[in-house]
């Protein structure tokens, strides 16, 4: 049952990463659910984070990639995975490595004293203040805005949703765009 099992993964692992690239554990779980219609968008999320703390997916939580040593198992023409096959996880075949457990994704950022989050990065913070400035609008409106957008628009990066709030406001995003290299 266990080598089933196993293979059940490799499948589902191979259709999720046949490109190569490396993906986030919410946007695998959004594939999951959204776009392939496997699971419910809570059950995706659950097993993807229980692939990772097994093994099977390595790498952050913002860039997972399936463990080296997974075989091969290309899934058949209308093939679907099965949650209940799922029950129990077993270790990666990858046993060499001992790997970490994800930690909760859930953390609300800590605030500093202006009540924006502490976890903004340099580039992220100069952006929407040269957003901020070209537009009139407070830094904290452009970044609201800019989270905003981000969850309407899906798997979209906070950087990408402030340069299209950047071009409604019809401003020059090349200086902006410099900041992303």
């Amino acid at each position: 049952m266990s080598q089933d099992v196993e293979i059940e993964i490799s499948k589902l692992l191979h259709s999720s990463f046949s490109g190569g690239t490396a993906v986030s554990m919410r946007d695998l779980s959004r594939m999951w659910s959204l776009e392939m219609q496997w699971f419910s968008p809570d059950s995706a999320l659950t097993l993807a984070r229980r692939l990772h703390s097994a093994g099977w997916l390595v790498g952050s939580q913002d860039s997972l990639e399936p463990c080296s040593s997974i075989p091969d198992h290309p899934p058949e023409m209308g093939w679907r995975p099965f949650l209940s096959r799922f029950e129990e996880m077993p270790e990666s075949p990858d046993t060499d490595t001992e790997y970490e457990a994800p930690p909760p994704m859930d953390e609300p950022a800590e605030k500093d004293e202006g009540g924006e989050s502490s976890s903004i990065e340099i580039p992220l913070a100069k952006m929407a203040s040269i957003v901020s400035s070209m537009s009139g609008l407070e830094r904290r409106e452009v970044l609201r805005r800019a989270e905003r957008k981000r969850r309407a628009l899906g798997p979209v990066s906070l950087e990408i949703a402030i340069l299209l709030l950047a071009r409604e406001q019809n401003l020059d995003v090349g200086e902006l765009i410099g900041l992303l290299d």
